[in-house]
């Protein structure tokens, strides 16, 4: 009797040890399988996550900033503009040869049909330079051989101080003339005279 009782309790002994074997290896490998799934998830779920930061700092890197930046301009520093000043041409006075009254003298002919007999009067005559461009003043007197008309068109407009240029090799060209009365600035007064040469002749106040 005790010898059954025994074997019966070994065997269910047995029996209970291999049920409770096979469940435990069982659980075992349902949990190891979840944790495995759990981790692939957790993997792929932080590789999502390094992309996105990855990407979001490159174009934060790269994009301007909307508030410090306009676009277009994002490292590319701004020379700055210089506008280089306006350069005065040199200007010289000169001694007046013979041969440019003469020339000048011609200039105010064409330029007043009719009026032939004058000359330059003495110590009035004013020839400079600037930039190439040559300048002359002077007024004029009849000669002793001037007709009626010429002493009155001469006596009415001769007596002014009158302007001339000539660029180059061309020829002198009358420019302007004195008003009545004449300003009281002379040729700085004569927007066809340069300021500068004009400072140099003194402003032709010479004679008042």
């Amino acid at each position: 009797m005790t010898e059954d009782f025994e074997a019966v309790l070994r065997r269910g002994s047995e029996e209970v040890a291999a049920r409770t074997s096979a469940r435990s290896a069982a659980a075992v490998r349902a949990r190891g399988d979840d944790l495995r799934r759990r981790r692939r998830s957790a993997v792929t779920a932080l590789a999502v996550v390094l992309a996105a930061s990855v990407a979001g700092g490159a174009f934060a890197l790269t994009a301007p900033s909307r508030k410090d930046s306009p676009p277009g301009v994002v490292g590319t520093p701004t020379a700055p503009v210089s506008t280089p000043s306006a350069v005065a041409p040199r200007c010289r006075s000169l001694v007046v040869p013979p041969e440019v009254k003469a020339a000048v003298t011609a200039a105010y002919r064409r330029a007043q049909p009719g009026l032939t007999h004058f000359v330059p009067v003495k110590g009035t005559f004013y020839y400079g330079e600037c930039g190439g461009v040559f300048h002359a003043g002077t007024s004029f007197t009849p000669t002793a051989d001037a007709t009626e008309g010429e002493l009155v068109q001469l006596q009415d407009a001769g007596g002014a101080e009158k302007y001339f240029t000539k660029s180059g090799g061309g020829v002198w060209t009358f420019v302007a003339s004195d008003g009545f009365p004449r300003d009281a600035r002379g040729c700085a007064a004569i927007p066809e005279i340069p300021a500068r040469l004009a400072e140099l002749w003194d402003n032709c106040l010479a004679r008042l």
